[in-house]
């Protein structure tokens, strides 16, 4: 997905376990023809799902150690790395070490902009609001109860 997203600019914007194909060891990528640049302004929301819906299909297999999707997102998007395998890694690591499932969940509902110009007082109220919800240790969202 990092691929895609540098190298061809592009989003798949439907990725599940539906396309991708696995032969003699490499996974291909299937169904592009919805895909949207990277500029699009859907594309972050588009990449957040797709990352989703791949972590939990491997989840759901039982595959240990799955990356989360706020941790994949900020792979992909990051262009700034140049050691792939090293960054992986140290996001692995990281992760063995700090498991917040809460923090999860608000990464996959919270508002992403593309540029300051979409960040406004609304946006920053309501996550401000979150954090401060999960701060105290209840769900972010209301119709959810905590179990801690």
């Amino acid at each position: 997905m990092r691929r895609i997203y540098h190298r061809c600019r592009l989003v798949h914007g439907d990725l599940s376990e539906f396309n991708l194909l696995y032969h003699e060891g490499k996974a291909f990528v299937i169904d592009v023809s919805q895909s949207v640049e990277h500029d699009h302004p859907s594309a972050l929301e588009f990449l957040r799902k797709d990352l989703s819906n791949i972590t939990d299909f491997f989840r759901r297999r039982g595959v240990p150690n799955v990356l989360g999707v706020r941790a994949l997102f900020d792979f992909v998007v990051d262009p700034n790395i140049e050691d792939e395998e090293e960054e992986l890694e140290k996001i692995s690591q990281r992760q063995a070490e700090s498991k917040d499932e809460e923090d999860e969940e608000v990464f996959k509902q919270i508002y992403i902009p593309r540029t300051l110009d979409e960040v406004t007082r609304k946006h920053f109220y309501w996550y401000l609001g979150q954090v401060i919800h999960f701060s105290f240790h209840r769900s972010p969202f209301p119709c959810e109860t905590s179990t801690r």
